[in-house]
């Protein structure tokens, strides 16, 4: 029975792990930047993971971009 529910809780703890993004594939795909900022915003997922993070750092790379003065 200890090994039936030790097998469980490694699948739940190794088996829902999501992709990892980089910042570059936040900077390239609008949709997917959206998608996390809004997840991450409302506390679907924790705003101290790593796709949180990228998701944040592409957003305000982004932003000073766009922003940026060239007179």
């Amino acid at each position: 029975m200890k090994k039936i529910l030790v097998m469980i809780t490694a699948m739940f703890l190794f088996g829902c792990n999501e992709k990892t993004y980089t910042v570059e594939d936040f900077k390239n795909n609008k949709e997917l930047l959206d998608e996390y900022r809004k997840k991450c915003k409302n506390g679907e997922i924790d705003g101290d993971s790593l796709n949180c993070q990228n998701s944040h750092k592409a957003m305000v790379s982004k932003n000073r971009v766009g922003n940026a003065s060239w007179n």
